[in-house]
């Protein structure tokens, strides 16, 4: 799911060529000094100003990436350029590109005794799925609507073992957006077809959407792409998370799951060079994520359901103040100082799906996240801290054609992802308005709308 560190999005040297996707100017390695900072600044509005990357270019940087449908660019410069470019009349804020780790989730293997079980041909599905279950009305909703290959679903994660037996027929592709070299890394070879999961997150995550086999996702028969945007240590950054968003939107998605997050700032950020001690006054907003929000907002506006994660800090979102402080306490370390109230993204995003994660019992998990007009719909994520239970966590998916059983908001935003997949297979001609409206109508009441928003999700209920 969510952030240990949060989804924040760094470096893409990648070249997409649509007719609507941003053009990547990648960099010469060697031109790059050392010293030199992976910055992302945002314009007042769609246009890049051709000046501002003059100026980079002039002063010995080298621009990256741009996103001429966002109206930002990343380049590599000195960080002593940050006041010239801050203050120039069309930028709106500049930012160094903040790291994003995957989520603070669990994961446990079989045991011994599980083991057995899995190497016999007995139904993985009806031993240990309650979670599906529990949203599928016992899998009555697999006879009404189970999806079909016109509808794809954008998983934009950590890959997929494209050869697990459970999804090798529901796979329809997908981009690697993890840049050669990204973190130091020298198996990142920047291989757009490298999609392969070196995690497992993006695996369990496409099971629980698009499983056929001794397990069953939400939406069996469902179409998946894959957009890798982690490196092998769960690391990332928002301008990689925006060009797979961009990306996955003019490859024709019809819905994106977002089983990760970051955070919008209304009031002022600040930076510390670590090499100087000199500090920057950034702007309003953290650059990198703004360029993030916009994305989404592309995705929407474009016809795309989006729907996200809550998060797994059991933190209330709704407290802008608290979500400061918490900032504060993650980028401590990196030199950022930030004043100001906080937002949680993309959940608070309008036409954003945010969703919760509940227990077995259909209880608020410990760790999920909450919040007063924050959480728009719940879905099973499981929870061992009662029952110490195993199997009260959720099955599905892992890497090496196995499975394992996985917890957190990263496995309840996927059951949602998969319902709105399914709607849309129902009405094609429903905007991601009327899907979210289908979802939160439909949805069985639980509780307190913070916690659980308009109810758990139904699957039965909103293809009926």
């Amino acid at each position: 799911m969510k952030k240990q560190k949060i989804i924040a999005i760094l470096s893409t040297l990648l070249i997409f060529t649509s007719t609507t996707v941003s053009t990547t100017t990648v960099a010469n390695a060697e031109n790059i000094k050392s010293s030199d900072i992976d910055l992302v600044i945002l314009f007042d509005n769609t246009t890049i100003d051709k000046s501002v990357e003059n100026l980079v270019t002039n002063s010995g940087g080298k621009v990256i990436n741009e996103f001429p449908d966002l109206g930002g660019i990343e380049v590599k410069c000195s960080a002593n350029l940050i006041p010239t470019v801050k203050s120039l009349e069309n930028v709106h804020s500049l930012a160094p590109n903040h790291v994003i780790n995957l989520n603070n989730e669990k994961t446990a293997e079989f045991s011994k005794s599980q083991k057995d079980l899995i190497n016999t041909s007995d139904e993985l599905y009806e031993k240990y799925q309650w979670d599906i279950k529990r949203v599928t009305n016992d899998g009555k909703s697999f006879n009404l609507q189970s999806g079909n290959h016109n509808v794809t679903v954008g998983i934009i994660d950590s890959g997929v073992d494209i050869n697990h037996p459970d999804l090798i027929n529901n796979f329809l592709g997908g981009k690697n957006l993890v840049p050669a070299g990204f973190k130091d890394d020298t198996s990142e070879t920047g291989d757009l077809t490298d999609i392969n999961d070196r995690l497992g997150h993006g695996t369990n995550v496409a099971g629980v959407i698009a499983a056929n086999g001794r397990i069953k996702g939400v939406a069996p028969n469902i179409g998946f792409k894959s957009y890798r945007v982690f490196n092998k240590n769960g690391e990332t950054n928002a301008t990689i998370c925006s060009s797979a968003i961009i990306s996955a939107v003019n490859d024709g998605v019809k819905v994106i799951n977002l089983s990760n997050g970051a955070y919008d700032l209304k009031g002022k950020c600040y930076w510390t060079d670590p090499n100087t001690r000199i500090k920057y006054n950034l702007g309003d907003d953290m650059a990198d994520y703004s360029l993030y929000k916009r994305a989404i907002n592309y995705a929407i506006k474009n016809g795309v359901t989006v729907v996200s994660a809550a998060g797994n800090e059991n933190l209330d979102c709704s407290n802008k103040t608290d979500l400061t402080n918490y900032l504060n306490n993650l980028y401590a370390n990196d030199g950022f100082h930030y004043d100001g109230l906080t937002y949680e993204l993309p959940g608070t995003i309008k036409g954003v799906i945010t969703v919760s994660a509940t227990e077995k019992n259909d209880k608020l998990a410990k760790y999920s996240n909450y919040g007063k007009n924050y959480i728009n719909v719940t879905a099973p994520g499981g929870d061992i801290t009662n029952s110490h239970e195993i199997t009260d966590m959720c099955l599905t998916t892992s890497i090496d054609s196995g499975y394992t059983f996985t917890q957190g908001t990263s496995f309840s935003a996927p059951k949602v992802a998969a319902v709105a997949a399914l709607i849309a297979c129902e009405h094609d001609d429903f905007t991601p308005k009327l899907i979210a409206k289908k979802i939160y109508k439909t949805a069985d009441k639980l509780g307190a709308s913070n916690y659980y928003g308009a109810g758990m999700i139904n699957a039965y209920n909103a293809i009926k």
